[in-house]
């Protein structure tokens, strides 16, 4: 009776051990990717990271910074440069455990803008700038590799601002995946 009881404590105590092990072992689902287009408005580097340990899929967040920088002639001699910075953040959430997922997600995206405007016949430039924010939301396909590898995301992200609601946005991402 002695040696059932000391087995079963023995085992008890090695399978307790080994999932220790197996927990502690577990890392977050991180990625680093460059969107073109989506929550930041042009090009962005961006980090992503799901916030329960080994899991695939569930909740998560993103944060990245981007611009975008556009300069414009016109034949009567008025030059425009505007340029954006944009830092998107991203609540989201992945459903699916393995490589493809939906991902769906909420966010706000502080935006700096700067706008100058120079005419030939004034040799002042007029400038303006100052900063504003987009909200949007975001469903998509996710391709994650399960250990590290390349990402890939293309999402649908509709934005909504003071000037009204843009449902026709869309984003595509290409990046890498680790633990």
């Amino acid at each position: 009776m002695r040696k059932i009881n000391l087995t079963c404590f023995l085992i008890l105590v090695i399978a307790t051990y080994a999932k220790a092990q197996v927990e502690a072992a577990a890392k977050y689902n991180k990625a680093i990717f460059v969107e073109v287009l989506g929550n930041g408005l042009g090009i962005t580097a961006n980090y992503d990271m799901r916030l329960t340990k080994g899991e695939q899929g569930g909740f998560g967040f993103r944060a990245g910074v981007g611009g975008l920088a556009l300069g414009t002639a016109d034949s009567d001699g008025t030059s425009t440069t505007s340029s954006l910075v944009t830092f998107p953040l991203t609540l989201n959430y992945l459903a699916g455990q393995r490589r493809s997922a939906f991902e769906a997600g909420i966010g706000l995206t502080p935006v700096y803008a700067s706008m100058a405007v120079q005419k030939t016949n004034n040799p002042g430039v007029t400038k303006v700038d100052g900063w504003g924010a987009t909200g949007f939301i975001n469903m998509g396909y996710r391709y994650q590799p399960l250990n590290d590898g390349l990402v890939f995301r293309f999402d649908w992200t509709p934005a909504f601002n003071s000037a009204g609601f843009s449902p026709a946005w869309f984003g595509m991402s290409v990046g890498y995946g680790f633990k």
